[in-house]
């Protein structure tokens, strides 16, 4: 069984090299290089149950949800928060 996120993140590239193969002869040419960045998430284990104020939510491809709080990053898992190291 493919996860949904493996499975997003096959489609969109699958789309976007759709997308870059009609760009080049036809004329759309608005595509110039897809290019792809690898984001590796490591959880550590402190666990927090609310969020400090000001904490800016970003998604990432595929789908994966983080939110930074200043120098810190917390993912979502179990309805708490995981402190997580992006790389």
């Amino acid at each position: 069984m493919i996860r949904r996120g493996l499975f997003a993140r096959t489609f969109a590239v699958g789309v976007l090299l759709a997308i870059s193969s009609m760009a080049g002869d036809s004329g759309f040419g608005f595509i110039a290089s897809v290019e792809a960045k690898t984001v590796v998430i490591q959880r550590t284990t402190i666990y927090i149950t609310t969020l400090p104020k000001g904490c800016v939510k970003t998604t990432y491809s595929g789908g994966i949800v983080v939110w930074q709080c200043g120098t810190k990053y917390y993912q979502p898992y179990k309805n708490r928060y995981v402190l997580v190291y992006i790389k």
